[in-house]
Formats: C-alpha cells, structure tokens, sequence
C-alpha cells in the first residue's frame, strides 16, 4: 500500500489512490445553473457556485485518470414526501423554500423532477454513482457507509455544495465514521462566499483536529 503525501493548509494528507473516492455533493441544476430554482425563485446569486464549475471538471478529469471512484449525490426525496422528516420540512419552510415547492425546472428537491439532476457540466458517466439522499448530510438513510465499506474505501475527496451545509454536515459525518476525507476548497462553494469561509474556518479550527483542506491543484500537482 503506497500512500502518497499531499500538502494542505495545515498537515500533510496521506492518501491511498486505490482505496479513494471521489465524493461530489449536490451539484444540481436547482442549486447550480441559473434555471434553476435558487436562481429563479429565490433570486439567489449563482456566482460564486458558477466559479467551481472548471475547477471541478479538472478535477474529475483527473479523478477517472486515476482511476478513482466517482459519486455524484443528489438532495432529494420522494415525491409523496414520504422520507422527508418533520424536522427538515419545518426548517425549510421556515427558511422560505418548502422541499416539493413547485419551480421552473420542476418540484424542489424532489426525485425525477429536472432540476433535481446532475448540472450539465459534469454530466456522470455510467459507471458513476448517483446517491439519491434525504437529509443533508450523505450518510444519513443511504447505503453509501456501506458501498464505501465494500469497496474498502478509506479515503474521501470531497467537493460540491454549499459548503457550509451539505458539504460540512457530509464532512464531519465522515471523519466520525473513520473515513479519512479531504476537502477540496476551490471546488467547493456557498452562494455567500462569507458563509464558504465560514465553513472553511471550522474545518481549520483547533490546528486540524476537526480535518483536512486543500486546493484540487495542490492535489493534482502531487499526482499528476
């Protein structure tokens, strides 16, 4: 087993390739593409999310150069709501976007709706995984603890959106079931950049007891 140290903002991250996957978070049309229900219906500005979209496709690129698994996840639940929990349908009708709220890609957040798919840019190939997940965090009610397990994954890349909220909440439920994760900071956006900091300074917190954080290039350029 060869593992490969690659720079970070704080402590060096000792990957293993083949037992690495590649963990994109929600980048869906609803959130991502100016069609798309944030952008549309909330009139959320899309910029600082639009700005990972090269970065990202870079890092894919080299992600099946290596060889490494790919899984796209996408927040998204049943159309009858059935696996929506009291508790998030609450908080997102308090924040103003009911999940199943009706947009112009389709319903928000709902399975089989348009804008709940993959943005274009980065569409998945077929030997891709796309996670459909109910909450916010990937781990939660999906079997992928256990596809990673079988696949004896140890490693995680992680990048996607927003940071601050599926991406951390993905994160630091990852590092507490054992999995070594990286986050990729420049592949990784909010539609607040204040709130992508935010989420970065946690990550950061307590000289990188809570992880690890690193450019896709200083990735790339340790194995190119």
């Amino acid at each position: 087993m060869i593992k490969i140290s690659i720079p970070t903002h704080q402590h060096l991250f000792e990957l293993v390739l083949p037992q690495t996957a590649l963990l994109i978070i929600d980048m869906q049309i609803d959130f991502c593409d100016r069609s798309g229900f944030c952008s549309v219906n909330l009139k959320a500005d899309v910029s600082a999310i639009r700005a990972i979209i090269p970065p990202l496709q870079q890092l894919i690129h080299w992600a099946r150069k290596q060889g490494i698994w790919i899984i796209y996840t996408r927040e998204s639940h049943k159309p009858d709501l059935s696996d929506l929990s009291p508790s998030k349908q609450l908080r997102y009708i308090n924040a103003g976007y009911p999940v199943g709220s009706v947009g112009n890609r389709g319903r928000f957040l709902i399975q089989g709706e348009a804008g709940t798919e993959i943005i274009p840019e980065i569409t998945p190939l077929s030997n891709d995984w796309q996670l459909d997940k109910p909450a916010q965090s990937a781990f939660v009610d999906t079997s992928l603890a256990e596809r990673l397990h079988d696949r004896h994954i140890t490693h995680l890349l992680i990048a996607g959106v927003t940071t601050e909220c599926c991406v951390l909440g993905t994160y630091r439920q990852a590092s507490d079931l054992g999995f070594y994760a990286l986050l990729l900071e420049d592949c990784c956006a909010a539609f607040d950049p204040a709130e992508h900091k935010a989420a970065i300074a946690v990550l950061l917190a307590e000289n990188g007891a809570i992880g690890w954080v690193a450019t896709s290039e200083q990735l790339i350029q340790n194995i190119p």
